[in-house]
C-alpha cells in the first residue's frame, strides 16, 4: 500500500511537472519578442551602399618623360549588417536591440566609366595603354581601401544601420502588440584592420579625393593617407532586403 501510494505521488508530480513545462514552452512560443527575433534572424538583413568618385592626378615615372594623367572612376561600396544573431530585450524604457559588426561587400566598379586625360602627346599609343592599365589595375585597391576606411572608421555608417534597424524593429513591434516607446539599438564597431594605401603615384602637392574629399597626397615624395573627417556624399541608403 505504501509502495503504491508513493508510486501515484510520483506519478502526479511528474504529470504537473511535464504540464509545468508544457506551459511553460507555449508561453515561451507565444512570446511576441521572441517571435520578433526568429523572424527577423530568418528573413532579415540590413544593407548600406555608398555611391563614390575617385579622381587624382598621376605623375607616373617614365624614363624621359614627364607624362601627368588626370584619372577618374565611380564605384559602389556595399556593406551589410548580419541579423541572424540579434538579440532584442525587453528593458523598462522599451526595448534594447543588439547585433554583431557590420561587414563589407567587395565594391563595384564599372570600368566602362574609368576615363583620364593625358596632358602630353608624346607617349606612343602603346605606351599610353600601358600607364592607363597600371591605374585601371589601382581602382579596385583603392575602393576596396576606402570600403574598409568606412567600416573601421566612419561611425556614421553604424548610426544610418542603426536607424534602419531602429525602423524595422518599431514596425514589427507594432504589428506584433509590443510596447516599445524606446528601442535603443546596440551595433559594435568592426574590428576589422584597415588596409594598407594602395601605391598611388601621384604628383607632387596633390591630393587623391573621393566625392571631392582628400584621403592620400603626395608629401616629400611619400603617399601620405589622410583622414576622411567630412561627411562623405553618395550616401544612396540602407533598407531591408527579405530573403525569400
Amino acid at each position: 500500500m505504501k509502495s503504491l501510494l508513493i508510486f501515484v505521488l510520483a506519478l502526479l508530480a511528474g504529470i504537473i511537472a511535464t504540464r509545468w513545462w508544457l506551459e511553460r514552452s507555449a508561453a515561451q512560443a507565444q512570446d511576441p519578442v521572441r517571435i520578433m527575433v526568429t523572424e527577423i534572424r530568418t528573413q532579415g538583413i540590413i544593407e548600406h551602399e555608398r555611391s563614390i568618385a575617385v579622381w587624382y592626378r598621376a605623375c607616373p615615372e617614365v624614363p624621359g618623360i614627364n607624362p601627368e594623367l588626370f584619372v577618374a572612376w565611380p564605384a559602389k561600396l556595399s556593406f551589410e549588417l548580419p541579423l541572424d544573431d540579434i538579440e532584442i530585450i525587453r528593458a523598462p524604457e522599451g526595448l534594447e536591440v543588439r547585433t554583431s559588426a557590420p561587414r563589407m561587400d567587395e565594391p563595384q566598379l564599372p570600368t566602362d566609366f574609368l576615363d583620364y586625360l593625358a596632358s602630353t602627346s608624346v607617349l606612343s599609343i602603346t605606351n599610353e595603354q600601358e600607364l592607363i592599365n597600371r591605374e585601371t589595375a589601382k581602382a579596385s585597391p583603392v575602393a576596396r581601401y576606402l570600403a574598409s576606411y568606412f567600416l573601421t572608421r566612419d561611425p556614421k555608417l553604424r548610426d544610418d544601420m542603426a536607424s534602419e534597424l531602429r525602423a524595422l524593429v518599431a514596425r514589427l513591434s507594432g504589428a506584433l502588440g509590443i510596447a516599445a516607446d524606446n528601442i535603443t539599438v546596440t551595433i559594435p564597431a568592426s574590428e576589422a584592420r584597415l588596409p594598407p594605401l594602395p601605391a598611388l603615384e601621384l604628383c607632387e602637392g596633390t591630393v587623391a579625393a573621393v566625392n571631392g574629399t582628400p584621403f592620400a597626397r603626395l608629401e616629400d615624395g611619400q603617399l601620405v593617407p589622410v583622414a576622411l573627417r567630412d561627411k562623405p556624399r553618395g550616401v544612396i541608403g540602407g533598407w531591408t532586403r527579405t530573403r525569400p
